[in-house]
């Protein structure tokens, strides 16, 4: 545990557009994944929170238990160009892209790659984080699903030194995004509010990870960018569960979830309906190397 923290729960406004500048990147060191045809990890890059940003996920693979139907991925995956507006990215091994600070509203999205050249246009408020999978083929550029994360709300932000009531309280709440800074939270978690995101993300880089079990029990909620050694109970309905690493059992009871580029170490069971589930390695055809 660091010493040089204090315990601090730090309450933010909704954020302006000169607020939360500060880049947070959730390095999930201690898995390596081994590759379905796109090579998927669970970093979940960099972002910088309260700037309106795309993370793009370029074709990434079907996982045999998803309850919806999407469009087939195409095969560019490592090299796509990507344009909203006036800014630009390309995808790199693992198909991932970041548009940063881009405009708020209908986002015209180019995609580019040999003699493939498709737009899709995808709507985004202003400050939002959204991800995105997108299948990308000389057929053109489809939605396969995307998660929202609301950083126009209020933003809660914890570290390690917080106490387990302290973070639980936190997730009691709606409609926040809850920042776990770097560290080692030990004890279970409940998600029982509606619309709260917990937000995994070492202030200067760093691993979060959750000693315990987790549960999202309340509607609309989110997890991105957590490594956690417990279970992983899902019974809320429009969950959202991201670039995250889980070593325990993993139930997805409620309906119209999406599951994106994670790593399942243990068992899951999927049995609500409309579930997207795309990337996850440790779900067929996706093998995962665990510790």
């Amino acid at each position: 545990m660091n010493t040089n923290k204090t315990n601090q729960q730090k309450q933010y406004p909704p954020i302006s557009p000169m607020a939360v500048c500060a880049v947070f990147t959730a390095l999930l060191m201690v898995l390596m994944i081994s590759c379905g045809s796109n090579g998927n990890n669970t970093d979940p890059t960099d972002v910088t929170l309260g700037e309106t940003t795309f993370v793009i996920v370029v074709n990434p693979l079907i996982n045999d238990v998803n309850d919806v139907s999407v469009p087939q991925p195409g095969t560019p995956v490592d090299g796509v160009a990507i344009d909203g507006g006036s800014r630009s990215s390309t995808t790199g091994p693992e198909g991932i892209a970041v548009l940063g600070s881009v405009d708020h509203g209908a986002v015209p999205l180019r995609f580019r790659f040999d003699s493939i050249d498709e737009d899709l246009t995808q709507n985004i408020s202003e400050h939002d984080l959204v991800e995105l999978a997108v299948s990308l083929s000389p057929d053109g550029a489809l939605e396969m699903a995307r998660v929202v994360y609301e950083f126009g709300a209020e933003v809660v932000e914890l570290n390690q030194d917080n106490t387990l009531d302290d973070v639980n309280d936190a997730l009691s709440a709606s409609d926040r995004i809850v920042l776990l800074t770097d560290g080692i939270y030990s004890g279970d978690l409940e998600l029982s509010g509606s619309n709260v995101t917990l937000f995994g993300a070492g202030v200067t880089g760093g691993q979060v990870t959750i000693e315990g079990n987790v549960t999202i029990s309340g509607s609309g909620n989110r997890i991105r960018g957590a490594y956690i050694t417990g279970d992983l109970d899902v019974s809320g309905s429009d969950a959202g569960v991201s670039f995250s690493a889980i070593d325990g059992f993993s139930s997805f009871s409620g309906s119209d979830s999406v599951l994106l580029q994670n790593t399942f170490c243990g068992d899951v069971e999927i049995s609500g309906s409309g579930t997207h589930v795309l990337g996850n390695a440790g779900i067929e055809p996706i093998e995962a190397v665990c510790p």
